[in-house]
């Protein structure tokens, strides 16, 4: 089977069925690609034929995949992504990068690691290619698996596979976060009945901030008052702090930079709980001597910040 398929199967037939099962018909994956809807057809019987299986079922209005295609979806995509990875290392490395190096992080490492890290790691190493994209944890055991990164920032909690190895780098907290000009920044101490009679932003469920804030709100003597909006995205999150004088209880991680930065000041209120901490996982020992390089460098910059 393998052998049939390093000589006869072609990337565009892959691209066809990713986007069959996209599209739901085959005349506008055929569009998509570029093709003529006979050759699609065509690719598509050959395929099916080298694996021995019928990937799609045809209805009326289109097709939908089969049992057997919807097992094979996602090895199609990796098998296209290797593709896309293999073309944009050649890319890098023929324009006279030193290495590639994929680093994925979570949105605390996002902001609190990869954000102030990232500037001085280029110029310290300018040969050498980053590619960074931002996951959500659920994706890193997947991409651990299927050596999808180099490295990935997370959680000390995540589960640690065989042939890998965490390393904390910063250490996150909790926090009562409010815009900057909000009357209660002129307190030098506050208690959590003087927050009580505020206006709250409240925290994505189930995230830490948010057990954090069910707990203050264990304390006050009566419910607090909420903004009736909800959001995950920490972008719209801030606006509305600032823009509808809210408090939020918030990661430091997230939230450290808009301090710095003046839009957002952090309350003397004591907060329970602590997150972990963030740090960075990957296989031991690495690759090749630019993810040495990269790890090495987060790890005295950890040391320094």
């Amino acid at each position: 089977m393998t052998r049939r398929l390093l000589h006869y199967v072609r990337p565009r037939q892959l691209q066809l069925i990713v986007r069959m099962a996209e599209l739901g018909a085959i005349q506008k994956a055929a569009a998509h690609l570029g093709m003529s809807q006979p050759s699609a057809t065509e690719a598509l019987n050959r395929i099916e034929e080298l694996l021995g299986l019928a990937l799609f079922d045809r209805h009326a209005r289109g097709v939908r995949l089969t049992r057997e295609g919807a097992h094979l979806l996602p090895a199609l995509k990796r098998t296209l992504a290797s593709i896309e990875m293999l073309a944009s290392d050649a890319a890098h490395i023929g324009q006279g990068a030193n290495g590639v190096v994929r680093i994925a992080g979570i949105s605390a490492a996002s902001s609190s690691i990869i954000a102030p890290a990232l500037p001085g790691l280029c110029a310290f190493h300018p040969d050498v290619w980053i590619d960074y994209r931002e996951i959500e944890a659920a994706e890193i055991a997947a991409l651990c698996q299927d050596d999808g990164v180099d490295m990935v920032l997370c959680r000390a909690s995540v589960e640690i596979q065989d042939g890998y190895v965490f390393t904390p780098l910063q250490d996150d907290g909790l926090g009562v976060y409010c815009a900057s000009d909000h009357p209660l920044t002129k307190h030098r101490a506050l208690s959590i009945s003087a927050a009580s009679d505020a206006t709250w932003l409240l925290p994505p469920a189930g995230s830490p901030p948010h057990r954090a804030f069910l707990e203050l709100c264990s304390q006050m003597d009566n419910p607090p008052k909420l903004a009736r909006v909800g959001t995950r995205t920490l972008a719209v999150s801030v606006a509305l702090v600032c823009r509808l004088q809210l408090l939020y209880v918030g990661l430091e991680s997230h939230l450290g930079c808009f301090v710095d930065s003046g839009q957002l000041k952090r309350l003397p209120l004591p907060v329970p709980g602590a997150p972990d901490a963030i740090g960075l996982l990957h296989r031991m020992p690495l690759k090749f001597d630019a993810a040495e390089a990269v790890v090495r460098y987060l790890k005295e910059w950890a040391a320094r910040a």
